[in-house]
């Protein structure tokens, strides 16, 4: 594998606090801590498919904080000031969901824990079961929010919601922000969607960094990658799974199947919820993520 550090770099970091990069072979990771208070729990966040660290917005980030957490969000690779992947072909990017976990180890020893809970949503769910999975000394606990285990029978999308997600966005700035609040209202949670937050969440995620090269090959890792379900059979920490009777990205039976595969997991099924993160649900996901650690 050879790797680009061609991201993207802007002048300030996004929400006042300073960011510093993980290393991982040679793919570099950027990140950022979010100090809770004195004794606060280590949570790193995950994010999902073609989303920047920045899509974990603030706001979301201070009910963690409030709920006892001390958080961690970072890039993927291939977006945002993480290292670009220049290798692969069309049909393999050349690294899979557990080179992501990988990452993820990275980010854990650069901030100096030597666990965390750890949150993922969608593709970031993947990955922070295969963290579990692979580095289970690494995991206090797992929240996995709108994912799936890779097992085809389960999570489909909707006809819209996958052409909106397999779209092309424009490569110019206003042209990507339009785009994003067009195809985001096919998964989005039907009655909390609000295009002026969607347009201005999109607007963070352009300036910190999106690529649709990138995201495609993070897809191609996730098609690439194996079925979890027996693996995580012998996840044995607290898990927490979550997700939206009105998820149309990945139904809820994604979810639903995921808590079966992990001994003891608590399934939390959120009525109305879509695969979005709106600001009317961060209160109630920090209190959720608080009951692993209560």
């Amino acid at each position: 594998m050879s790797a680009s550090t061609s991201s993207p770099t802007p002048t300030t970091d996004p929400d006042g606090v300073k960011g510093a990069f993980a290393n991982h072979g040679e793919v570099s990771l950027w990140y950022q801590r979010f100090e809770g208070a004195t004794g606060s729990t280590p949570l790193l966040l995950i994010n999902g498919l073609g989303s920047p660290s920045v899509a974990y917005q603030k706001g979301f980030i201070d009910e963690l904080t409030a709920a006892g957490f001390d958080v961690v969000r970072f890039d993927n690779r291939d977006l945002g000031r993480s290292t670009r992947i220049t290798t692969g072909t069309a049909n393999d990017p050349g690294y899979r969901l557990s080179d992501m976990a990988l990452d993820a180890v990275a980010v854990l020893d650069a901030v100096g824990w030597d666990q965390a809970v750890v949150f993922g949503q969608s593709m970031g769910g993947m990955i922070a079961q295969q963290l579990a999975i692979d580095h289970p000394g690494r995991v206090s606990a797992l929240v996995s929010l709108m994912s799936s285990t890779g097992n085809r029978t389960v999570g489909h999308p909707s006809e819209s919601a996958k052409a909106g997600l397999m779209a092309v966005p424009p490569s110019d700035r206003e042209g990507w922000i339009a785009s994003r609040v067009e195809t985001e209202q096919y998964w989005a949670s039907p009655d909390l969607w609000d295009p002026v937050w969607v347009a201005a969440k999109g607007a963070a995620m352009f300036d910190h960094g999106v690529d649709p090269k990138g995201t495609a090959r993070q897809y191609r890792a996730v098609v690439a990658s194996p079925m979890r379900d027996e693996a995580l059979a012998n996840v044995t920490v607290p898990t927490l799974v979550i997700h939206g009777s009105a998820d149309a990205l990945i139904d809820p039976s994604g979810g639903r199947h995921t808590a079966a595969c992990i001994p003891g997991a608590r399934y939390v099924e959120i009525d109305g919820m879509g695969h979005d993160l709106p600001p009317a649900l961060w209160a109630r996901l920090a209190r959720e993520t608080a009951t692993l650690v209560d």
